[in-house]
């Protein structure tokens, strides 16, 4: 996360607050930002099934009427959101930073970009925005590979014993 305003309006609070008496520590510790990031992503490799099962499982969604779910189904899968992660700044003079977002990969495994917005609630021309291509795989398959290794390793160190006794 990069604040480039963060300089500019630091000096521009410290001002305000000398103006009106108030010592620029206590000014500065009240300061809070708000942020978003927002992650939507879309199949690269083939068409990504239709998943709607959040919509029955999440109360809010369900409680929604037919034409309001109907509009949500039918909306491209580009602009679905996976995950909106908020996260506070609360150090007026930071001027960068690291989040660490987590979110629930999709469900078909496939190759699929990701979009990225990472958005300022207090701050308009500070929003970033960037994709990531990543593959996303089966997790029973890697599953599978797992107990064939651990499998041929047993079987290589029961033979190994083997030859060392004869």
């Amino acid at each position: 996360i990069n604040r480039p305003h963060a300089e500019n309006f630091t000096k521009q609070k410290i001002a305000m607050a000398q103006k009106q008496g108030i010592p620029p520590q206590i000014a500065l510790q009240t300061f809070r930002e708000g942020w978003w990031i927002l992650i939507r992503c879309k199949k690269l490799d083939g068409d990504a099934p239709v998943d709607n099962e959040h919509m029955t499982k999440n109360p809010l969604l369900a409680a929604l009427d037919n034409g309001s779910k109907k509009k949500f189904e039918s909306e491209v899968e580009e602009n679905r959101l996976l995950n909106a992660w908020p996260f506070i700044v609360s150090n007026i003079t930071q001027k960068s930073g690291k989040v660490n977002v987590t979110f629930k990969a999709p469900s078909a495994p496939g190759k699929y970009k990701f979009f990225i917005d990472v958005k300022s609630q207090e701050f308009l021309g500070c929003d970033h925005v960037f994709t990531v291509e990543k593959d996303i795989i089966d997790k029973a398959l890697i599953e599978r590979k797992e107990e064939e290794e651990e499998e041929e390793n047993d079987g290589d160190e029961g033979g190994e014993e083997a030859k060392k006794t004869k």
